[in-house]
């Protein structure tokens, strides 16, 4: 296939997939793999409108043509199965994970043993001109699990990451990076600690944990796959001795209480949560708490809770993107000093904690705005304009 270089000048080292002249499942496959091997995140395809995929952070469509409705259909339907598609349009949104994988022909563009995988949400909508399409949104999931020790982990919570007991929330918004911490994490406790099992429950599982030759590969359950519930995926694993326990996101009541549970046992239970600091994160785990159980709820995430990291990915002048990262470790002066006012305060006190040290994103980010890192406007997607002023004036 011919490549040709795509008009976007955000892009100018990325030459665009040649479809060959037939949009179909095998071509759309090649073009997975194309994209995967390009750093591209998010791949956004609707009826009637051109192929987009999202790259370090920027919208970039790729396909001088705009894709037919039925012939999205048909890959939809060569991708999964046409009941998905059914469902679809019978206004049930539908998650999926699908997995290509190579041969000696390079099928795909991907040699014998490679391995790719992306997370796929399918849903009918309205757009532009098209009153129903089907709109699918694919996440590329990487196969390499990041190092650990190359992300940029400060030393003290690099340390912190892996006690033997507690809860551990890597927080953030959508496409934060939460899930490849995570899972670097992961990787770093089996390569280092191959006597402490892990198990973990995903929606659905992205990258792939274990590897051969691994004393005891990590166990990864998908929902709807091999279990209903994450909470039902906890109760599972206690009976199970696990070290750590991953779980997906802490989404709902019953899953925040069997994690607490698990800690409270002694394993390390580690999660996600969406939420923009620190302080929000435990009154965002206790919003959905009954109020008859919320205090003593609240003494026994003071009590187990060993660091909650919020991660942002920030758009760089290099036209890549770079993480930063506000955190507290919880240790026992803080753990004391939380006890001595009301659990509904806590927010405020972990909020100045950060601040106080000058920990917080939007400090790291006025950082890498003074070293021409990321440039004004991304700062602004920070801060508020009249913040920026006040943060330059106290320079």
């Amino acid at each position: 296939m011919n490549p040709t270089k795509p008009s976007d000048p955000s892009t100018p080292d990325l030459e665009m997939f040649d479809f060959g002249g037939a949009v179909n499942v095998q071509s759309y496959k090649a073009f997975l793999v194309w994209a995967a091997k390009n750093a591209v995140s998010d791949i956004h395809v609707q009826g009637s409108n051109p192929i987009v995929i999202e790259r370090y952070g920027r919208m970039v469509p790729v396909t001088p043509f705009s894709l037919p409705d039925n012939i999205l259909s048909d890959i939809i339907d060569g991708l999964f199965d046409p009941e998905l598609r059914a469902k679809v349009r019978g206004g049930t949104p539908q998650d999926r994970a699908i997995q290509l994988d190579g041969d000696q022909n390079k099928r795909y563009g991907l040699d014998r043993g490679e391995r790719l995988r992306f997370r796929c949400n399918v849903v009918q909508a309205t757009a532009a001109n098209m009153l129903t399409t089907c709109a699918m949104t694919q996440r590329v999931i990487p196969t390499a699990i990041p190092e650990l020790e190359a992300m940029g982990i400060e030393p003290d919570l690099f340390e912190a990451l892996l006690p033997h007991k507690g809860l551990g929330l890597v927080c953030g918004e959508t496409g934060s990076g939460k899930s490849t911490l995570l899972a670097a994490i992961y990787r770093y406790c089996a390569n280092l600690f191959p006597d402490r099992k892990i198990t973990t429950a995903e929606d659905p599982v992205e990258y792939i944990i274990g590897r051969k030759g691994d004393v005891l590969p990590a166990t990864q359950l998908e929902l709807g796959r091999d279990v209903a519930t994450f909470a039902e995926a906890i109760r599972a694993a206690l009976r199970r001795a696990p070290s750590i326990i991953g779980v997906g996101e802490m989404r709902d009541t019953e899953t925040i209480l069997a994690a607490v549970l698990s800690a409270l046992l002694g394993h390390l239970c580690l999660s996600t949560l969406h939420t923009d600091s620190v302080g929000e994160t435990i009154p965002r785990l206790l919003a959905g708490i009954p109020i008859e159980i919320r205090e003593a709820t609240a003494r026994d995430v003071m009590g187990t809770m060993q660091y909650i990291i919020v991660q942002r990915l920030l758009r760089t002048t290099d036209g890549k993107r770079q993480a930063v990262r506000e955190y507290l470790v919880f240790d026992q002066p803080l753990r004391n000093e939380m006890a001595q006012v009301p659990y509904t305060e806590w927010g405020h006190l972990l909020n100045r904690k950060v601040r106080e040290k000058k920990g917080r994103i939007a400090d790291k980010a006025f950082t890498l705005l003074r070293e021409g890192i990321i440039d004004r406007d991304e700062m602004l997607s920070v801060v508020s304009p009249a913040e920026l002023r006040e943060m330059e004036a106290c320079v």
